[in-house]
């Protein structure tokens, strides 16, 4: 039986949705803020139609719960994460070894070095689904967070060869980050919200202010030392299925809180290698597969479920239900991955 959840593109009208899933996340990628949310959403729109080059690029996919139609999570997408009017900024974290023979001794110490690129690679993020519906036995986030990786496999003519996602590290109580008040709040003046707010259109700051040589942890406090490339506890979960998928840790963290960046080539990413196009051929049929199933009826629509399917060749069986769902009939085009 088709569960009663599906996963489209974001349209307007579902800004007073979307809302209460920003401020709960209020990230770089997905800001409580209404006119930068109500500009990703058209930027949305625009990219599904396949109308905005890379650069601009943005694909927002809510989950909606039918047959009432209300949306209950979403992610998202940057097809290209790095231009020439807004770089895509890292810090580079290494580690170096010293020895003095006078002393005869050895030390280890880790450095961060900033760096930046103009020619980014894609990246996905914007992952959230309401708090009542986090323990759904079905894993609606993992939904979320695949289908992503499902449409990058279904269009790579529209994405880079590299995916990036960068994690929140632990923060304070107050949503403060340790590594910023040690480091980016002395070079800029700058709180950690206002920082990340103004990075969202301009990083000049960044690449201007910040120190260019290397950075040694050992003049941080301990406790920003050990949180440098942690994950958040809440998104633990996130990055575990990422893992399975074949991301890892880049040896590289956000400059303003040291949250890790992971990533993989696209070509590699395990469920991107298992995508399968066909045409549905038959809404009958022995269904021994799960997983997610999609169709894009038209110029900007797409649609997803989470169900069972069938493969023989080209052709793709799905229940009666599932074409609803989907609203596909015999000889449409779709793809499908097990999950």
């Amino acid at each position: 039986m088709t569960e009663p959840f599906r996963i489209r593109q974001a349209r307007l009208t579902d800004l007073p949705a979307l809302w209460p899933l920003a401020r709960q996340l209020d990230s770089y990628n997905l800001p409580a803020d209404r006119a930068i949310l109500r500009q990703l959403v058209l930027a949305s729109v625009e990219s599904f139609r396949g109308r905005l080059p890379r650069t601009q690029a943005r694909y927002l996919f809510v989950m909606e719960r039918r047959p009432s139609n209300s949306v209950i999570g979403c992610s998202l997408i940057i097809a290209k994460h790095g231009t020439p009017s807004l770089p895509h900024v890292r810090m580079d974290v290494r580690t170096v070894r010293m020895r003095s023979r006078t002393l005869r001794r050895e030390a280890t110490h880790d450095l961060l070095r900033l760096g930046w690129t103009t020619s980014g690679p894609t990246e996905i993020g914007g992952l959230i689904v309401l708090s009542r519906y986090r323990a759904h036995p079905l894993r609606l986030g993992r939904q979320l967070s695949y289908v992503r990786l499902a449409y990058i496999a279904a269009h790579p003519d529209r994405f880079e060869s590299d995916v990036l996602v960068e994690y929140l590290p632990p923060l304070t109580p107050e949503g403060d980050s340790g590594l910023w008040r040690a480091l980016g709040a002395k070079f800029t003046g700058l709180s950690y919200r206002q920082a990340d707010r103004l990075s969202i259109t301009n990083k000049e700051f960044i690449t201007s202010l910040f120190p260019r040589g290397p950075i040694y942890t050992d003049w941080f406090p301990a406790q920003v030392r050990r949180q440098i490339g942690l994950v958040h506890p809440a998104a633990a979960g996130a990055c575990g299925m990422l893992r399975a998928q074949g991301f890892r840790f880049l040896r590289q963290v956000e400059p303003f809180d040291g949250g890790p960046y992971y990533g993989a080539r696209a070509n590699r990413i395990k469920l991107c290698r298992q995508v399968r196009r066909g045409r549905i051929t038959a809404l009958v049929g022995p269904l021994p597969w799960q997983g997610l199933i999609w169709a894009e009826p038209s110029r900007g629509e797409f649609r997803c479920v989470w169900g069972f399917f069938g493969i023989s060749g080209r052709q793709i069986r799905v229940s009666p239900e599932t074409g609803t769902m989907l609203e596909v009939h015999e000889g449409m085009a779709a793809h499908a991955v097990a999950g």
